[in-house]
């Protein structure tokens, strides 16, 4: 069995949902780790078992066990990482997006294009099965024509003000509009031409982070399709579950809506209050299994490192992801629409 050596740059929350992948496969193997703390690398090392571990991620990609390398840092700190292990031809699975700037986004597609390692960005939602319930209905022309449409990707405030430590150095639109974007490009088989987005701040400022409570933006696409999309930072922490997505599509002969986040079928009422229990995510199927969708986006990495099986998402999705943010960033700032 052909075996792949991968090392984790970030050893935070998603660094962990790495190493249990690479954990778990038969063919692949967890060698080394990366973190700015020494603390949290070398208890990252002990806790997932892997030989190594680093604070520069440079030592890291020079290490010759290291055969690929996931990218689980924070969202502004994607692109130098990514450029590094491609200029030393090694894989690279990144987490969204691979920049926060148009200029860094091309650069690293430039490189992707040079580079015998290949790159896979985590759209996870590409594998998430209310999404590709969307884009085979649009497929099948079961809606006919999308016309219009919602979609929404928000966090309560737990998110920036608790879970994320660098918030005020991202926002709600690249930390969770990056993934919607994506998600609306693959449902639709479309892209984004046009923007308009207004944005609102003040209630997260209010509570030390400076950073934006939300976007709320209108997306053209193509052919034809408007999307109305809201990313917020500001959600009660009494909803159920930390975050809030739905999409809903109208077209010229039916409608289809999903809301992966709140399917109900699990409701947990304790003193915590009540929480939905994730069943589409990350559950296990077995001990043997790895889980959900978030879980087998990673692994899909592998088999296209592995067996040449199709990227998830590649540079050139990224580009496109990145592009539609900067100009919603653009038009919220300037209160014009941006064409792209």
């Amino acid at each position: 069995m052909k075996e792949l050596k991968v090392g984790i740059v970030g050893a935070g929350i998603w660094g962990a949902n790495h190493a249990k992948v690479f954990n778990t496969l038969p063919q692949t193997s967890l060698v080394a780790v990366c973190d700015i703390s020494p603390e949290r690398a070398n208890s990252f090392k002990e806790q997932s078992g892997c030989a190594a571990a680093y604070t520069d991620f440079n030592e890291l990609i020079a290490d010759s066990e290291v055969e690929a390398i996931s990218v689980a840092t924070p969202d502004f700190a994607h692109a130098a990482i990514i450029l590094a292990a491609l200029k030393a031809n090694k894989h690279v699975l990144c987490e969204k997006p691979l920049a926060m700037t148009l200029e860094e986004t091309e650069e690293v597609a430039k490189a992707a294009e040079l580079s015998s390692g290949k790159l896979m960005v985590d759209f996870h939602n590409r594998v998430n099965p209310a999404i590709v319930q969307l884009r085979d209905a649009v497929e099948a022309g079961e809606i006919g024509s999308p016309v219009h449409g919602y979609a929404r990707l928000s966090n309560t405030t737990h998110v920036p003000l608790e879970m994320l430590s660098w918030a005020a150095k991202s926002s709600a639109l690249w930390f969770l509009g990056s993934h919607v974007v994506d998600a609306l490009r693959f449902v639709l088989n479309d892209e984004v031409v046009k923007v308009y987005s207004v944005a609102r701040s003040g209630v997260l400022k209010a509570r030390g982070v400076d950073t934006q409570d939300v976007h709320i933006s209108t997306l053209e696409f193509s052919k034809g399709t408007v999307i109305t999309l809201e990313n917020s930072w500001i959600l009660s922490t009494a909803n159920p579950i930390a975050y809030d997505f739905k999409i809903e599509l109208v077209g010229d002969k039916g409608q289809v809506n999903a809301n992966p986040s709140h399917n109900g079928a699990v409701t947990k009422l304790t003193s915590q209050g009540a929480k939905f229990a994730d069943l589409l995510g990350i559950t296990p199927t077995g001990p043997s299994r790895i889980g959900g969708f978030v879980l087998e986006a990673i692994a899909q990495f592998v088999d296209a490192v592995l067996d040449e099986a199709p990227l998830l998402a590649d540079a050139k999705d990224g580009l496109a992801v990145t592009r539609v943010l900067t100009a919603i960033e653009q038009s919220a700032a300037q209160g014009t629409p941006v064409t792209l």
